[in-house]
């Protein structure tokens, strides 16, 4: 009879992800896992074939709770103040936890249908609030493209310390939320 296992994917998924929120993706290695769940790293490959695989579980995951902030944080009578509140909501997410928020968005979207669904059910909420501002289905997609990265660069630029021109951020950030919503 085989040995029962000593620990499970999900167990191993959720130690990869504490250790990037203490220390950040770098800091995310097969060996450190294996070590926090006790276990030698040759038993780990039987859960992910490798480093990728782990941050591919934590980036999935962090992308559903974006996601869930993102709904829970939206609030107004109207579709623009909708917008602002998840553009808030948005960049709140990314500040309370910068390690965290660093492994969303990693470009293997590109090649993992896997992450690439996980982007789309994050951006879920966005999509669901342009359609209700009457965005044209056509146009939903490319203005996304503008609302996103625009909130992505912000929060790394941010979270990074990148903005030392002076000036106030928060009013940076409002100026640039109202510029892309204007149309609305």
């Amino acid at each position: 009879m085989p040995t029962p296992a000593k620990t499970s994917r999900e167990a191993l998924a959720r130690i990869a992800r504490e250790l990037v929120e203490a220390s950040g993706p770098d800091a995310l290695t097969v060996g450190a896992v294996a070590n926090a769940a006790g276990i030698k790293p040759p038993s780990l490959y039987k859960h992910f074939a490798d480093r990728a695989a782990l941050l591919k579980a934590v980036e999935i995951d962090v992308l559903r709770e974006l996601e869930a902030h993102i709904r829970a944080g939206t609030a107004g009578t109207t579709p623009k103040a909708r917008l602002k509140s998840m553009a808030h909501a948005y960049r709140d997410f990314g500040r309370a936890a910068p390690d965290r928020y660093r492994v969303i968005y990693s470009g293997n979207a590109f090649i993992d249908p896997e992450i690439r669904a996980a982007c789309l059910f994050a951006a879920q909420p966005l999509f669901e609030e342009l359609r209700a501002a009457d965005v044209p289905d056509d146009r939903v997609l490319p203005l996304s493209r503008t609302i996103v990265p625009f909130l992505h660069g912000f929060v790394l630029m941010e979270i990074g310390s990148a903005f030392n021109l002076g000036g106030d951020v928060d009013e940076a950030f409002e100026v640039g939320l109202e510029t892309i919503l204007a149309g609305l």
